[in-house]
This record gives structure tokens, C-alpha cells and sequence, in this order.
């Protein structure tokens, strides 16, 4: 860890001409060695912030520490600000999902990396550290990346979330990549679980119960929680029900930079 922080001071010569703002590159050597245990990681993605901090109590509730994917920073109101910090002080990872939710496929494609990483990349981190939130995971907007993007975004945080889906005639036990096996890997992917998902309960279970056996983490995602569930969206009870599975086949609740540090 000494030698992370080492390279992490060394990278502050990359700062921006503004005094306020630092980012920083990570070393692409760096050992990520947790110790394997069951265990579930839950993200939520986009700028749901009073959505994501009127159901505190719930991951209170069950002990559950979540990561909080966000995108356009720069457009959070003081109270949205407050609300992540208390999400914070709560235990929760506030991590980034770009500065403008940009598909990076296309617009790499479009205009190229440096393009994209000034676009929404530094961007965001800036955005983020302004309000004292220094991201260091990353979750791909529309699960759209590449290995030229991954291996130029761990420059800029210890691990990056891509996204997987249902796969029709496919238990979700049966989908390897969205299990983190501590592997030291710095690119994972999440399956979808909102209710436009098609997930069940019963899926979640079997992926679960494999987590458990395996000393896996399964990594889950979703967006909004609301009793509005037409969308991206998870109800607080499927929600809690969740949670209740997970606390079931002991899965500790880890946050997507826990993973790994």
C-alpha cells in the first residue's frame, strides 16, 4: 500500500492549472490481493442521489455498504451534496459513471481517447473531488468499453464495471464474469437487476448460493429505487428482499472498491 500512495503523490504533477483540483494516475503493478470470501457487491448507477439516500435505513437495516456510480457531477444541487456525503459517512462508496454518461464506444470512435478522457474522464474526477470525493472505481455508461479504454481508464482508477445481462436459457449462476474470484482483476461486470431486468429472485438466489460455495463476489447493479418500477428501477421491497437473500447464504457486503483494497 506504501508504494500505491508513493506513486499516487508522484501523480499529482498531472493536475489541472486549477489549484483546487488533483487526479491521480495508478500504478499499473500494483498487487490487488483480498483474501476470497463469499460476498455480494450492489452498485447503483446515474443521479438518483435523494432516491439512493431516502432508503439509508434499509442498508442500515442489513448492514449492506453500496457503491454509488455517478454521473454529471458538476449538476448536483448543495443538498444532493449533503445527501452523498451522509451516504458516505454511512460507509458507501461514491464512485464515478462519467461527466456526461457518454457511450465511450462511439465517441472514441468519433474522436478519439484523449478526446474522451478530457470529455469524461478528468471532468468528473475534478467535478467529484471539488465536493471532497476522490472516485477510484468507474462504472462504463451503457457497459460500452473496449480493452484500448480499459487499459487506458486504470490509469485513472483501481477498477472499472462493465455490465452483463440475463441471458435467456442461462441461470445467472451460470454467467462466470459477473463473479469476482479476488483474482486481482481490475475489470468486473455487474448483471443488470432492475425490474425491466427480466432478473428474479429465484436467480438471484442460485447466484448467490454459487458465491457462497465458491467464496465468489457476485456483483449486481441497478439504477432507481422507487415503487415506480416501469424502468431502471428496483422497489425498496424487492430491494430489501434482496438483502435478505444475500444475509441468507452469508455473503459479506462489500463495496466495489473493497473488492480490491
Amino acid at each position: 500500500m506504501r508504494t500505491h500512495i508513493l506513486w499516487a503523490i508522484l501523480a499529482l504533477t498531472l493536475a489541472t492549472a486549477s489549484s483546487w483540483t488533483v487526479y491521480f494516475l495508478f500504478e499499473p503493478t500494483y498487487t490487488y490481493n483480498r483474501p476470497a470470501q463469499p460476498a455480494f457487491s450492489i452498485s447503483f448507477d446515474d443521479k438518483y442521489v435523494s432516491e439512493w439516500h431516502k432508503h439509508r435505513g434499509l442498508f442500515k437495516k442489513y448492514q449492506v455498504r453500496a457503491t454509488f456510480f455517478l454521473t454529471m457531477p458538476h449538476q448536483l444541487t448543495p443538498a444532493e451534496i449533503q445527501m452523498l456525503q451522509e451516504l458516505a459517512a454511512d460507509g458507501h462508496e461514491i464512485a464515478s459513471h462519467g461527466f456526461l454518461h457518454e457511450n465511450s464506444s462511439k465517441f472514441i470512435k468519433e474522436h478519439g481517447m484523449a478526446a474522451y478522457v478530457a470529455r469524461e474522464i478528468t471532468p468528473a474526477i475534478q467535478a467529484m473531488q471539488s465536493i471532497g470525493f476522490t472516485p477510484s472505481t468507474f462504472a462504463y455508461p451503457y457497459g460500452a468499453r473496449s480493452l484500448t479504454s480499459d487499459r487506458e481508464l486504470t490509469k485513472y482508477f483501481h477498477l472499472l464495471r462493465g455490465d452483463s445481462w440475463k441471458v435467456a436459457g442461462k441461470g445467472i449462476d451460470e454467467v462466470d464474469r459477473i463473479f469476482y474470484q479476488y483474482d486481482g482483476s481490475r475489470l468486473v461486470h455487474g448483471l443488470g437487476i432492475d425490474s425491466n431486468s427480466g432478473v428474479t429472485l429465484q436467480d438471484l438466489e442460485a447466484g448467490f448460493k454459487r458465491a457462497a460455495q465458491n467464496k465468489e463476489a457476485i456483483l449486481i447493479y441497478a439504477h432507481n429505487i422507487s415503487e415506480d418500477t416501469t424502468g431502471y428501477s428496483l422497489s425498496p421491497q424487492t430491494l430489501e428482499a434482496v438483502f435478505q437473500l444475500a444475509q441468507k447464504h452469508k455473503l459479506t457486503s462489500f463495496t466495489f472498491r473493497e473488492l480490491i483494497l
